[in-house]
């Protein structure tokens, strides 16, 4: 029943590209798996199969002793099986299978060498994940802020530069790397990045986006399958979202002198100007020194109001009890969460 394979064949893809993800809050289904996928790190693909057919899947992406868990997927076979019975045995035998893999990696007793942690984000409304995290020992140690940054004529600004220094980029790096938990530089070590350059040379600010498409079936809050509905025919709003196809551009690893959010706003407004996008959605640890300086000095756009600013949870499991209770907000990496 529990197979695993380093490459994605056409089983998983037809898992993934299918999965909605969310459950209470907003529900979503990334557009952009079928090829994005294949850009996993040193990924393992751990797979629940029947009748020839994947019903579930975890993804690893392995980096060193530090796994991520970038997919997790099932069918609706966890509520189904034939009969209630059975849909229970089923159940407790993939438990009882995953727990076996949890348990032998962190062990040393697998053909996969040494494994001190595995971390997740996982909305803390999904029941789904959450079941994860409770029954294979993963504990909370971090919440992401998603917020979003919208205009619906962004600024272009004459201090906006494309970056392809990639010494410039790896010093950022190298202080990411320092200040931040589970860093991993896979997905953003290469150029081009975007900066803002003053009159003088010097560096204000510096980024590296993705831009990523979404399907929304339902949009965060209480009345979110109401706005998910409204949205298209609100003249100034459904310009910035469309729910069949929403695009937008999330930022890694992003540097502003000082903190300031005047920097910040040009940087964002100068890159979605770029890139001719209206919404950016960025991920980012709530206790980082960044977001604390600017969070409540940022005019963020009218998307802000509709979507407030969601929690995501950072779950672990580790055999280094110091990385718990380390105070280094997380490093996120756009791959990580798209």
């Amino acid at each position: 029943m529990i197979h695993t394979y380093t490459e994605p064949n056409d089983r998983i893809l037809d898992l993934l590209t299918e999965t909605v993800l969310g459950t209470n809050g907003s529900r979503y289904q990334h557009l952009d798996t079928a090829h994005r996928i294949f850009e996993a790190d040193n990924p393992l693909f751990l797979t629940v199969e029947r009748n020839n057919r994947v019903w579930g899947n975890l993804t690893f992406c392995r980096r060193g002793e530090d796994w991520y868990i970038r997919y997790f997927a099932f069918r609706s076979f966890l509520q189904a099986g034939g009969t209630e019975k059975s849909s229970e045995r089923s159940q407790s035998v993939i438990k009882q299978s995953l727990q076996h893999f949890f348990d032998a990696v962190f062990s040393g007793n697998s053909e996969y060498g040494n494994v001190q942690s595995m971390y997740a984000y996982i909305d803390p409304r999904n029941e789904r994940s959450k079941w994860m995290s409770e029954h294979f020992g993963f504990q909370v140690i971090g919440t992401l802020a998603t917020q979003s940054f919208s205009r619906l004529s962004p600024k272009k600004s004459r201090r906006f530069v494309e970056i392809n220094d990639t010494n410039l980029g790896d010093a950022i790096l190298e202080k990411k790397r320092d200040s931040h938990r589970y860093f991993c530089a896979a997905h953003i070590s290469k150029p081009p990045f975007y900066g803002l350059i003053s009159e003088s040379g010097e560096l204000l600010a510096l980024v590296k986006s993705t831009k990523v498409n979404w399907k929304i079936e339902r949009l965060p809050g209480r009345f979110g399958g109401l706005l998910k509905s409204i949205l298209p025919f609100v003249p100034l709003i459904r310009r910035l979202i469309n729910p069949n196809k929403f695009t937008f551009l999330v930022p890694d690893v992003l540097y502003v002198k000082d903190n300031s959010h005047e920097i910040l706003n040009e940087l964002f407004e100068a890159l979605l100007e770029k890139e001719s996008v209206n919404v950016l959605l960025w991920w980012i640890d709530n206790v980082d020194p960044l977001y604390l300086s600017i969070q409540s000095k940022m005019n963020w756009g009218m998307l802000h109001p509709v979507l407030g600013v969601q929690p995501v949870d950072v779950v672990q499991r580790t055999s280094k009890p110091e990385q718990t209770n380390a105070v280094k907000p997380q490093f996120v990496s756009a791959f990580d969460m798209v």
